[in-house]
């Protein structure tokens, strides 16, 4: 019994991190110049219509925020 358990415990584990390493995450800027990081691995596209997407994927939230902060600075997003 005590193997079964170790082999689901590394079996969920497994599952987590895999799901966690295809995370992707973009910047989206809405017609009134709101910007926001967008989760890839939400279901379905951004509601309402409207909004663009930046060029670059980032693997990591923070990569997504810093490129969202990047553009606040230059005045392209608030």
């Amino acid at each position: 019994m005590a193997k079964v358990l170790r082999l689901l415990a590394a079996a969920t584990i497994f599952a987590v991190t895999s799901t966690a390493a295809e995370a992707r995450f973009q910047v989206i800027r809405w017609p009134s110049g709101f910007c926001q990081v967008w989760n890839h691995s939400i279901p379905g596209k951004p509601f309402p219509s409207g909004w663009t997407a930046s060029r670059r994927v980032h693997a990591t939230f923070h990569g997504a925020l810093n490129e969202k902060m990047a553009l606040v600075s230059r005045r392209q997003c608030w």
